[in-house]
């Protein structure tokens, strides 16, 4: 009898919920357009060019994939219907984060808010770990990733 593979497909070929952070949006629901860098106030000179939508399988991976002040305060949304994204190519962090990215008008709904001020009271912790978005080094983005998913951020997230 063959055997088969237990190798999973990969996420960029299956449709999924996907995340997206911000610290400006405010609405319960959202209709995303990408932008380019001219707008995409969270990208480094070192990425690639071009219009999209930065989204992410988990809510921990958008964090990491997102520079960050310690006091910050993030809305989360989730894309309204399970879609593909693409793989991005040349984003350093993107095998840690699974960063993909979506190129047409997006609805979101929003899930709630994280404060890092709740998820520091309730790990107590003075501060949550620094972000390792703007350094252009995989392995810190795993230390901080590693990091988000042990202090099981979840829990912290007020519902909209």
């Amino acid at each position: 009898m063959a055997t088969k593979s237990l190798r999973k497909k990969s996420i960029y070929k299956r449709r999924l919920y996907w995340y997206h952070v911000s610290t400006t949006l405010k609405d319960k629901h959202v209709r995303l357009t990408p932008w380019d860098e001219d707008k995409g106030f969270n990208r480094g000179g070192y990425e690639p060019d071009g219009k999209r939508i930065c989204v992410a399988p988990s809510v921990e991976q958008c964090i990491t994939a997102v520079p960050y002040i310690l006091e910050t305060k993030f809305n989360i949304y989730r894309t309204k219907s399970k879609l593909r994204a693409d793989r991005p190519k040349d984003v350093f962090d993107s095998k840690v984060t699974h960063e993909g990215w979506l190129h047409k008008p997006t609805q979101f709904v929003k899930i709630g808010i994280l404060s890092f001020r709740d998820v520091e009271k309730g790990l107590g912790v003075n501060h949550v770990i620094e972000q390792a978005a703007s350094l252009c080094e995989p392995r810190q983005s795993g230390k901080v990733l590693k990091w988000w998913k042990r202090a099981r951020i979840q829990r912290f997230v007020k519902r909209a």
